[in-house]
């Protein structure tokens, strides 16, 4: 069953997106984007989504200043962010916690290795924005 979650992946190999929309697909509703100005500029044109899958080598603007433009903005700072990179470096990974992603996968991925962390990552925002409606 297909839920109402929507994921925005930017992400710029197009083999790679198109095997995430492919696979994200089935249970969510997926956009995706080749590089982080037209992520931001899907964002700024009021799309909102439960998810942000993002690699940190891209065109334009890369990975992390799209997380800092991100972090830095009073509207967009909330949103989880799932960094899906071939990027192992420990400062990369650092940096990236410390501009508070909720979790960073390296690729070559496992596909049900990332379905648990999108799972518990959609599960605990929603269990936050419960309790912050209370």
């Amino acid at each position: 069953m297909k839920s109402n979650k929507e994921i925005l992946v930017i992400e710029d190999h197009e083999s790679i997106r198109m095997l995430l929309a492919k696979f994200l697909s089935k249970e969510y509703s997926v956009t995706t984007k080749k590089d982080g100005l037209e992520g931001l500029a899907h964002l700024s044109q009021g799309n909102i989504p439960d998810l942000i899958m993002l690699d940190m080598s891209l065109p334009n603007i890369s990975g992390l200043d799209f997380l800092s433009n991100i972090r830095s903005s009073g509207f967009f700072s909330h949103l989880p962010i799932l960094v899906v990179s071939g990027d192992e470096s420990t400062k990369v990974i650092e940096k990236c916690h410390s501009l508070g992603v909720s979790a960073y996968i390296t690729k070559p991925f496992n596909p049900i290795d990332l379905k648990t962390k999108i799972n518990a990552i959609l599960s605990d925002e929603g269990q936050k924005r419960a309790q912050f409606a209370k």
